[in-house]
């Protein structure tokens, strides 16, 4: 990360890998293209953002020529798999094969003397600070016909934080968190009540915000993860959370957005103004109608709860045999309050089971133990280890943010697959048979890993009757299930095309079919599916749509898969 001055346009590094696609109107312009800015608007633009302009490179090029450096090489070796150093470049994302294209790779596992590629880093990056950095920025692609993108950690399973021949809007060091106990939206009547809030700026990660939820004793809805940015993509794409089920989605929970929008206006969307974008903006997904510069979230008094733990291990036989007994469990487990994550681990020599299952606002272990009790006692036997255990804590806001270290594993190569299961179609007879199985045929693919997130059903069911973007088959399920398929840097591109095809072909045909009317979660799904609309969507896929038109009829923020990406090719640089 350099800042602009030493690289302005002279740098060979990016100009000896740049784009050769001819610019057109059909087409951004690109660092080949005859229409691409001028040295001298680069600099001018460096001098309106007050010199946060920067020039983006791949994380790994430290470790190669002609841009070697033995410290830095040192440091992002030691620091590769850190999703926190990644997020603090503005040329990191979680996922490496997010960072490269087919032909322009950058890993630190090649020799010194290999060519580092920018693939799909942005040129360019404004580290912005200010709504009116983020302004200046979108002002400037706008004009320029520039491919913009948007990042603040790169936390992005899909890729989008990214974009070739881009534009970046950085809004990581954005960190501002004002707690109050009487929000009320901008132009609501005098006499609405105010309510307990946070509002975050838009480079606030999730354990940042914990921790100040928990010295405020406030609790709040969200994910399970440090370097998930809480006011970006998660939030705009719907997010999940294990306090869901108690509280209802994390869009369902906010209350106010102030956003960027593609002609440079700073404007405020919430059920009194711009409803139109608040709407679109709570699940319609981040990267698309704006650059959100803060989000205002309510908040709720902190609470005790009850944990459960859980650990099955047995031959695979009777372990699919206790993961079918399991499922028929879950409806009641979500009727009496739980919620949480539960981890299926095919490895040998005998697959595992673990479950953290939460109970929020509870204090009583034993009534807990008892919903599991029938479970635990009748798959004890002489071929299997189970441990079971309930657990009061004082504090769920203390407990988030304890477990959230600051950084989770990155740099891997790696795409998912995903599905809402229905609470109609776990409490049928035969359906909890017909997941695990799938789940078994599944399973020997790769030494396997599957989630079952416990985040839907309860308040999340509840509140249909919100008026919001997200998909509607979030307010019919009961769990998310994701897996992942990964490679390693040197495997071929073609093995690489393989396994992702296979996914979108082949496994996720499989788990699509036992609900073909259900959908994904859009955050943490596979990209490459053709019919990602309604996926993503459902039914709110033509007014997300109109939304799109509305506020941004030109496309100048676009990614991929979003809301308006049909338009485009799949990098977002010209259309069809």
């Amino acid at each position: 990360m350099r800042p602009i001055f030493q690289t302005l346009i002279t740098s060979t590094f990016l100009l000896q890998t740049a784009i050769t696609t001819t610019s057109s109107p059909q087409c951004r312009c690109l660092p080949s293209s005859p229409c691409w800015p001028t040295s001298s608007e680069w600099a001018a633009l460096n001098q309106t953002v007050s010199g946060k302009l920067l020039a983006a490179h791949p994380v790994g090029s430290v470790c190669h020529d002609p841009t070697y450096d033995a410290a830095a090489c040192a440091d992002a070796t030691t620091n590769w798999s850190s999703s926190s150093w990644r997020g603090d470049r503005p040329g990191g994302m979680v996922g490496v094969n997010w960072e490269v294209t087919r032909n322009e790779t950058c890993y630190i596992t090649t020799q010194r003397n290999s060519t580092c590629g920018q693939g799909r880093i942005p040129v360019y990056s404004i580290a912005a600070t200010t709504p009116e950095d983020i302004q200046t920025g979108v002002n400037f692609a706008r004009t320029h016909n520039l491919r913009l993108s948007i990042k603040n950690t790169g936390h992005d399973f899909l890729g989008r934080s990214a974009a070739k021949g881009s534009l970046q809007i950085w809004t990581h060091a954005m960190k501002s968190i004002k707690l109050t106990d009487d929000f009320r939206p901008a132009g609501c009547s005098p006499e609405k009540k105010g309510e307990s809030a946070v509002t975050i700026g838009a480079g606030v990660q999730l354990r940042e915000l914990y921790k100040a939820a928990m010295e405020g004793n406030r609790t709040f809805v969200a994910g399970f993860a440090s370097t998930v940015g809480a006011a970006g993509g998660y939030i705009q794409g719907g997010g999940h959370s294990a306090f869901g089920p108690w509280q209802g989605m994390g869009s369902d929970n906010a209350l106010e957005f102030r956003v960027v929008v593609a002609d440079g206006s700073h404007v405020i969307a919430n059920e009194y103004q711009n409803t139109d974008l608040y709407w679109a903006l709570r699940g319609g997904g981040g990267g698309t109608f704006g650059v959100v510069t803060s989000v205002t979230l309510r908040t709720f008094p902190d609470v005790p709860m009850v944990i459960a733990l859980y650990n099955f291990t047995a031959p695979a036989d009777e372990y699919y045999n206790f993961l079918t007994d399991f499922y028929n469990y879950v409806p009641a487990i979500s009727d009496a309050g739980g919620s949480g994550y539960h981890f299926m681990f095919n490895n040998p020599p005998q697959p595992n089971f673990k479950l953290t299952n939460f109970f929020l606002n509870q204090t009583n272990t034993s009534a807990v133990s008892a919903i599991y009790a029938p479970l635990v006692s009748a798959c004890k036997s002489n071929t299997s280890e189970t441990v079971f255990q309930s657990l009061l804590l004082p504090s769920a806001a203390t407990f988030m943010y304890s477990r959230l270290t600051g950084t989770e594993l990155a740099g891997y190569n790696a795409v998912l697959g995903s599905r809402l299961i229905s609470r109609t179609f776990m409490d049928s007879e035969t359906g909890p048979e017909k997941l695990v199985h799938v789940l078994r045929a599944l399973a020997p693919n790769q030494g396997s890993e599957f989630t079952g997130h416990q985040v839907a059903g309860g308040k999340v069911a509840q509140n249909a009757h919100i008026d919001s973007a997200i998909n509607p088959a979030w307010r019919r399920a009961i769990m998310h299930l994701t897996f992942h398929r990964g490679w390693y840097d040197d495997t071929p591109v073609a093995a690489q095309e393989a396994i992702t095809k296979n996914i979108t072909n082949v496994e996720m045909g499989m788990v699509k079919a036992l609900e073909p009317d259900m959908g994904a979660y859009l955050n943490e799904a596979d990209p490459n599916d053709e019919d990602w609309q309604k996926i993503f969507w459902g039914d709110n896929y033509e007014r997300l749509g109109a939304v799109k038109k509305e506020w941004d009829p030109q496309d100048v923020f676009m990614c991929y898969p979003c809301v308006g990406a049909e338009r485009w090719d799949r990098e977002g640089i010209c259309r069809v």
